[in-house]
């Protein structure tokens, strides 16, 4: 057998079964699908897992990040797997405008939601004792697609807001994430260690894994009691856009993400957020934020 072919072979092959996953996984939920090959794609939806915990392997590789050349795999991968999610971040208030818009009507108390495990904590099985476990939210109007159990809690607007607050308190980024299917667009409340997505963007810079949200945090330097009497803005803050400057708390603006932690914690509301210039609307229309 010839080394000299098989080798190329072997190589364009394997970076072939990479680009292929990120595709079917854009399709991980069930529903009728109006696209070539239904039957592969529903098959590969019971094994979301396992591509999600092979991806875990490719982001702790060292070596494919060493160099250019390695590293357009992984940078291939996410450009492909992000174009189609699109996951954005949104402060708490912004997800808050969006369910209400989605959903006005809250007094019939419908459970429209699922409350579900992070998927990134079941593909790495590390669970926390500190922060919450339980934290992915999906809008659903087809109950009958999810099991009734301890796994999948059916909830209502207001309990969801009751979620959002208790995990916006704990310091989870919200990121809002889309995949096609009946039932594909969800909030995941995010725990840096443990997200894929915030650890291929903050750890080895794949800066297309991330779309900035709507909102962008800024400071009022004269309300600020600085950072000897308070630095909570600079613990919150996991995207690196917070500073020190003449002892008080500044924003780095072009590394703010909008994820508002550091607003909605701040005790003298010197931070607060204010709407990004020249945002782009993905999911929800641009008028919702403004």
């Amino acid at each position: 057998m010839n080394i000299t072919i098989l080798t190329p072979t072997l190589i364009l092959s394997f970076f072939i079964f990479l680009t292929i996953l990120p595709f079917l996984h854009l399709f991980h939920f069930r529903g009728p699908y109006k696209i070539p090959f239904s039957f592969i794609l529903r098959r590969f939806s019971r094994f979301e897992m396992w591509y999600m915990k092979f991806m875990f392997i490719l982001l702790k590789f060292n070596i494919l990040y060493k160099n250019r050349l390695t590293r357009f795999i992984p940078e291939f991968i996410g450009f492909f797997a992000a174009s189609g999610i699109r996951p954005v971040c949104f402060s708490l208030q912004d997800l808050k405008k969006i369910l209400n818009n989605i959903y006005p009507d809250n007094k019939k108390q419908r459970k429209d939601f699922i409350l579900r495990p992070c998927p990134c904590r079941d593909a790495q099985g590390k669970y926390s004792k500190d922060v919450p476990n339980i934290t992915d939210i999906l809008f659903t109007t087809n109950k009958n697609d999810y099991p009734v159990n301890r796994d999948n809690l059916f909830l209502t607007k207001q309990e969801i807001f009751d979620r959002l607050d208790y995990f916006d308190e704990k310091g989870l980024v919200h990121i809002v994430l889309g995949c096609m299917g009946i039932s594909g667009v969800n909030i995941c409340n995010c725990h840096k260690p443990i997200c894929y997505v915030l650890q291929a963007v903050l750890v080895r810079g794949l800066k297309v894994g991330l779309k900035k949200g709507p909102s962008i945090a800024t400071i009022d330097v004269d309300k600020c009691k600085g950072i000897d009497e308070c630095g909570i803005c600079l613990e919150r803050c996991v995207f690196r856009a917070r500073n020190i400057i003449n002892g008080k708390g500044n924003v780095i603006a072009e590394n703010c993400f909008g994820c508002g932690l550091c607003a909605n914690s701040c005790p003298e509301n010197a931070t607060k957020m204010k709407k990004r210039e020249n945002w782009h609307a993905y999911y929800f229309p641009k008028i919702w934020f403004e």
